[in-house]
This record gives C-alpha cells, sequence and structure tokens, in this order.
C-alpha cells in the first residue's frame, strides 16, 4: 500500500512538473503572439497613415492637374481671340486699301 502511494504521489508530482512546464510554455506563446498582435497594430497604423498621405497627394494632383487644364483653356482662347483679332485687323486694311 506504502509503495501505491509512494508510486501515486511520483505521478501526481510528474504531472504537476509537466503541467507547469506547459504552463510556461504558453506563457511566452502569449507573450510571443501579444508582440506580434503589438507589431502588426503598429503596421496597421504606419499603413493607415501613408494611405492617408497618399490620398492627400492624390487630391493635390487633381488640384494642380486641373488647374494645369484651366491655363491651357485659357491659352488656347487667347491664341484664338488673338488670331480673330488678326483676322479682323487684316480686314480692315483691305476695307482701307479698298
Amino acid at each position: 500500500m506504502d509503495a501505491q502511494l509512494t508510486d501515486m504521489v511520483l505521478r501526481i508530482e510528474t504531472r504537476t512538473r509537466q503541467m507547469l512546464m506547459l504552463h510556461q510554455q504558453l506563457r511566452q506563446e502569449i507573450a510571443q503572439m501579444r508582440h506580434q498582435l503589438d507589431e502588426a497594430e503598429a503596421q496597421i497604423r504606419r499603413l493607415q497613415d501613408n494611405n492617408k498621405k497618399l490620398q492627400e497627394d492624390y487630391a493635390h494632383l487633381k488640384i494642380a492637374k486641373y488647374i494645369d487644364m484651366a491655363d491651357d483653356d485659357t491659352k488656347q482662347i487667347r491664341s484664338r481671340i488673338s488670331k480673330m483679332v488678326r483676322d479682323i485687323d487684316k480686314c480692315i486694311a483691305m476695307l482701307k486699301t479698298e
């Protein structure tokens, strides 16, 4: 009976050590996972900031393109008006010579 009790105590001690080792391993895994989570959250924040900056840059580029197109339209209109004025001047000159 004493041998059975001793054997039972040894099994309990062994199982307790195994459980403590498993507990320690799980704690380490949890710590690693928390660290990975922190890194992933930091990367998400960086990507969100980068995305926001890129969206702002895109909006600025759209505005710049619009202004550039408006400048081109203005130049074309001025060019057409100048051509019309020259044509009118030619017509006036031709009328004066007649």
